[in-house]
């Protein structure tokens, strides 16, 4: 199935989804950098759609009238820029101003977490490159998706953070993997793509287009976030796990010191806080069907296994 050439669902897709962007649970600084962050997600189905899905972002962007949206804002007016002159109004790149530093809870999980992730060993040795990244990761996904259409990304490389959506397709919205917009060495991508996206895909297709962006974002990072401690858990690849607690403690790291998600605490935090909740038993936003064989898999991983240790979820 293709994406859709009708105008006005175009329009609509990027309309609705630009003011969706703007419910996030957050306020000042913060929520404006949050909007601005799914806008430039926005603008990247805009781009695969054509020019009249800019025209319904370009509507909502004007009308809110945000005006600094930081970094995420450069990639916002870069897409846009291919399709012409960027409008007067849209945000800049300009730090929109201080947030609050991430709470004493967020604190405790990133050095649980981080205990956790020490008595991991590191991983050492080769692995083969698979083809189909998406199919390897089923493995470590419990509920995989194969209802994906991948769509080649590769001139918009750089421009691009999140790369799962759902758009618009010739008989109503599909689901979408945009492949060739970040390069790194293949054991990354094939975790990012296998594990990390899939859960994304996985999650899409259990709760449908109302998880993308906004508040709904929490709950999509939280269960990828909850499959990547499980495949760690789990995993005896020794690549695949030093690429894993790598990217683990990479995401600890983000939440006080990161260009982009720096500025955004609540997001930030909950690829760590989330996660772990989820897999300690609450799973607000996360459907059953994933929930529960996820969860088991990592009472089974954790429990009794020598290289492992105790759920490291905080204490409440």
């Amino acid at each position: 199935m293709t994406l859709t050439r009708d105008e006005a669902a175009m329009w609509a897709w990027a309309a609705g989804r630009a003011v969706a962007a703007g419910d996030v649970p957050a306020s000042g600084a913060e929520a404006a950098a949050w909007t601005v962050r799914g806008w430039a997600e926005i603008a990247l189905g805009c781009a695969l759609l054509g020019p009249a899905a800019f025209d319904g972002l370009d509507t909502v962007v004007l009308a809110t009238g945000v005006r600094h949206g930081g970094p995420a804002a450069g990639r916002l007016r870069a897409l846009r820029a291919r399709c012409g002159p960027v409008p007067r109004g849209y945000p800049d790149a300009a730090d929109p101003g201080p947030v609050a530093a991430p709470g004493e809870e967020t604190r405790e999980a990133c050095r649980r977490l981080a205990a956790w992730c020490a008595v991991i060993p590191d991983g050492h040795g080769r692995s083969r490159p698979v083809r189909d990244h998406l199919r390897w990761g089923e493995r470590h996904r419990p509920n995989a998706t194969r209802d994906v259409t991948v769509v080649d990304g590769s001139r918009f490389a750089g421009l691009a953070w999140r790369t799962w959506m759902r758009l618009p397709g010739q008989r109503g919205l599909i689901t979408v993997l945009v492949d060739g917009t970040h390069r790194a060495p293949e054991p990354r991508r094939r975790v990012w793509r296998g594990v990390h996206d899939g859960a994304h895909l996985d999650h899409l297709a259990a709760c449908g287009d109302d998880i993308e962006f906004g508040r709904g974002l929490l709950a999509a990072e939280t269960y990828a976030m909850a499959v990547e401690l499980v495949a760690l858990a789990e995993t005896p690849d020794p690549v695949v796990r030093r690429v894993l607690k790598h990217g683990v403690l990479e995401r600890i790291g983000r939440i006080a010191d990161h260009p982009e998600l720096g500025g955004l605490p609540t997001l930030a935090a909950v690829y760590v806080t989330g996660a772990l909740r989820l897999l300690g038993g609450e799973a607000e936003g996360v459907p059953e069907e994933l929930r529960e064989p996820l969860r088991a898999r990592w009472v089974r991983a954790t429990t009794g296994a020598t290289r492992h240790r105790p759920s490291p979820v905080p204490a409440r």
